[in-house]
């Protein structure tokens, strides 16, 4: 079967870092099948719409950069060139690689006419609601920075955007029969907005250092590692920052690494990151925070294996990849209770749970970690058998594969 993706990344040889990388992975566990003669079209760091080739995949690029209009989609010869592609392409079936941009839009107004799979990754308009992660007034002011006044873009104006994105969001919703849900918690809300929607429910695989790592061992250091991809208030990156002042109050040799691409220099600085960095600073912990940057994976599942536990002070998340990959080294990990994550791990048996921006309870939750030796070990030791079983490569792309045969079919009889 003939399969088309829209989606965000482009298939290459490079690591993109982060945890959106696993995208990568699902499309060569499928072209592995042999089942799937596989098309991409994503946006990309490329000036105009152009054929990029993968391997044995057809693939098309267009500008990462391109501005929407107020339709929500791009301009309309751009609109054509993507037509055009997936008309030659000829699908027996596009899967729409999330709500988050306008891709779902083609299906959804007709544009294109194809059988339709939507994939849900984030939910804009439910974000909004978190976007600030609790910041009160004064601390929003204090994140305008010089970048953000020559941009003419905060929190709060960035808030907005994603509410408003979240009625293109739900006409991609409304747009779709056949919907992805990797979580319980999506599967709500799409069924909120579609109730007509049939919902399959897949997990996501994980990289191949994931894989291949061995299993996370206890090492009585309390060191703390953190991912924040985004220098974003609702991944919570102050959260962890909160909390790790709290348990050097009793545990002083703790220390926080955190992975993303949060520090940037001069006015490109984020204003909300010059906040966290102020706010560093006045806690007193400079020589206790360690800025990572970018990791691969490889060098995610190093972090992983030597710190004592992991920490996820996200606001929002429909799956957590970040989760699903500490969980499968077996690291210990504390997680906000949220939507994705509360699919994922189950309170006290393979993570320890606190309330989103509850700073307290997370640094509490550490703690626990940092001193009881069994208490870490027989959270690793559920968490490692439960994510191996639950992201197994060969069974996640084998439910794919089922779910295009049943697009494809279920498409045919509209």
């Amino acid at each position: 079967m003939k399969v088309l993706w829209l989606c965000d990344y482009p298939l290459s040889d490079m690591d993109l870092g982060g945890t959106a990388a696993w995208q990568g992975v699902m499309a060569r566990r499928i072209m592995d099948s042999g089942a799937v003669e596989l098309g991409i079209i994503s946006t990309g760091p490329v000036g105009q719409f152009t054929q990029c080739d993968y391997r044995q995949v057809k693939q098309w690029i267009i500008p990462a950069t391109t501005p929407l209009g107020r339709d929500g989609l791009p301009p309309a010869a751009l609109v054509q060139a993507i037509i055009r592609a997936a008309n030659n392409f000829s699908p027996d079936l596009i899967h729409n690689w999330g709500t988050e941009v306008f891709w779902g839009l083609l299906s959804a107004r007709g544009l294109l006419t194809y059988p339709s799979l939507l994939e849900i990754q984030g939910l804009k308009g439910r974000i909004a609601k978190v976007f600030s992660g609790d910041l009160k007034p004064p601390e929003l002011l204090r994140s305008i920075g010089i970048k953000e006044l020559l941009k003419r873009r905060t929190i709060c104006t960035d808030r907005r955007v994603f509410a408003r994105w979240g009625l293109r969001e739900e006409e991609i919703i409304r747009g779709h029969m056949f919907v992805d849900v990797q979580s319980y918690w999506v599967a709500s809300h799409i069924v909120a907005v579609n109730p007509d929607a049939r919902l399959f429910p897949v997990d996501l695989p994980l990289r191949h250092s994931f894989y291949d790592a061995d299993a996370w061992q206890y090492s009585g250091r309390p060191g703390l590692f953190c991912i924040a991809n985004y220098p974003v208030p609702y991944k919570g990156l102050h959260v962890a920052v909160r909390a790790l002042s709290l348990i050097k109050k009793r545990i002083p040799d703790a220390r926080l690494r955190i992975a993303g691409a949060h520090q940037r220099p001069g006015i490109r600085q984020d204003g909300y990151m010059r906040w966290v960095n102020r706010m560093i600073r006045r806690l007193d912990l400079v020589s206790a925070v360690d800025w990572l940057g970018t990791l691969n994976a490889a060098q995610i599942v190093a972090e992983l294996k030597n710190a004592a536990a992991a920490v996820l002070p996200t606001f929002m998340e429909t799956y957590c990849m970040a989760l699903a990959e500490a969980m499968s080294v077996g690291t210990p990990t504390v997680v906000s209770y949220t939507g994705g994550t509360a699919y994922l791990g189950k309170d006290e048996d393979s993570c320890l749970f606190f309330p989103p921006g509850d700073e307290a309870m997370c640094a509490y939750q550490l703690e626990r970690v940092l001193i009881d030796q069994r208490l870490a070990e027989r959270l690793s030791d559920k968490a490692r058998a439960v994510a191996l079983v639950r992201n197994n490569p060969y069974t996640i792309v084998k439910n794919q594969l089922e779910i295009y045969r049943q697009v494809i079919a279920g498409g045919a009889d509209c």
